[in-house]
């Protein structure tokens, strides 16, 4: 059995963008009920710390950290249509960032295998100089810097399930070689990127890996993207450190999108991941919430998540046969990334 660190605290409840927004506090709290019963032995409880700025400013413009923190002046204040910040949430957005550098040191360290940080308000939306898509600051980019700039990594593997392209990652990292971000999402559908052709630039030509699924989607396409697309890349890049962007709002039940990923579905996806990491980096994955806005469906599917992660990564894998859906945007992946990689 591995042993799993799971970093949260009730204080991710503080952060609220009104009782109507889909990203609200309640989605922690069904998390925190759920690991109440949870029985899973080696998990490992940790509370989070909150980022510096010195942080944040990894991947964050300093000027614009400082207009999230007067943002917090206000009783209710919008960046966006979507992004609202309330007094309480730049405290919030601080432990949600170091709550993912707080699981990355748990690993790092040997106090855990591997570690899932449940934090809000979440993150790969988030731009260097600007909120969006429910995010303030960019959580699982500030924990990649934080291990290629501090802990002096070579290589870091982000790979973000959520139903959303995580913009806001793949710019931050569109020019590194060091960054390799592989995204499955919902497309054409928010926030509008995340084509195949974009792949990055300069040094960082052929390190974004998008894979752009039609609405409609199930366990079956999802496995083949990361059987046929996701795997071969990550062996040949063969990452330090495997972080996940966990979003699970392609869930079937999810209000906002329209995929049709099961909790089983996910554990397939955490159990290719964790194999990932063990081939290449000692086992050293770090899971950070993203979306999610069915709670049932969220903590059904969190709970399958961390189940996965106790179990050891030699077990065996079950290869997807169908997900019909899938062959056109691997099969022009494989053509576009094929410049940059052996595929």
């Amino acid at each position: 059995m591995l042993k799993t660190a799971v970093v949260t605290d009730r204080a991710y409840l503080t952060h609220c963008a009104g009782h109507e927004h889909p990203e609200r506090p309640e989605r922690v709290q069904v998390l925190l009920d759920m690991l109440d019963g949870f029985k899973r032995s080696a998990l490992v409880s940790l509370r989070p710390r909150p980022a510096t700025r010195d942080e944040l400013t990894l991947c964050h413009d300093s000027a614009y950290v400082s207009f999230v923190e007067g943002a917090a002046a206000f009783r209710d204040y919008q960046f966006d249509p979507d992004t609202y910040a309330c007094p309480g949430s730049f405290e919030t957005a601080l432990l949600a960032a170091g709550g993912v550098l707080t699981a990355v040191e748990a690993v790092i360290g040997g106090e855990a295998d591997n570690a899932f940080a449940i934090v809000r308000p979440p993150g790969h939306n988030a731009l260097a100089r600007r909120a969006m898509g429910f995010c303030l600051f960019n959580n699982v980019a500030i924990a990649a810097a934080y291990l290629v700039e501090r802990l002096g990594c070579e290589r870091v593997m982000i790979i973000d399930w959520d139903l959303h392209h995580g913009n806001g990652t793949q710019e931050l990292f569109y020019q590194s070689s060091r960054v390799l971000y592989a995204s499955l999402h919902q497309y054409p559908f928010y926030p509008g990127t995340g084509a195949v052709n974009e792949v990055g630039v300069r040094e960082g030509a052929g390190f974004t890996v998008n894979a752009p699924l039609p609405a409609g989607c199930e366990d079956e396409e999802y496995l083949r993207v990361f059987d046929e697309l996701f795997a071969p890349i990550a062996r040949q890049f063969k990452p330090q450190f495997l972080l996940i962007s966990a979003g699970y709002d392609c869930h079937a039940r999810d209000p906002l999108g329209h995929m049709r990923v099961s909790e089983a579905g996910f554990a397939a996806m955490a159990r290719r991941a964790k194999r990932l990491a063990a081939e290449n980096c000692g086992g050293k994955l770090v899971a950070a919430l993203e979306g999610g806005y069915d709670l049932e469906a969220l903590a059904n599917s969190t709970r399958a998540t961390l189940e996965e992660f106790g179990r050891e990564a030699d077990e065996p894998i079950i290869g997807a046969r169908a997900g019909r859906r899938a062959d056109a945007v691997i099969e022009k992946a494989l053509f576009t990334l094929g410049r940059f990689w052996p595929l």
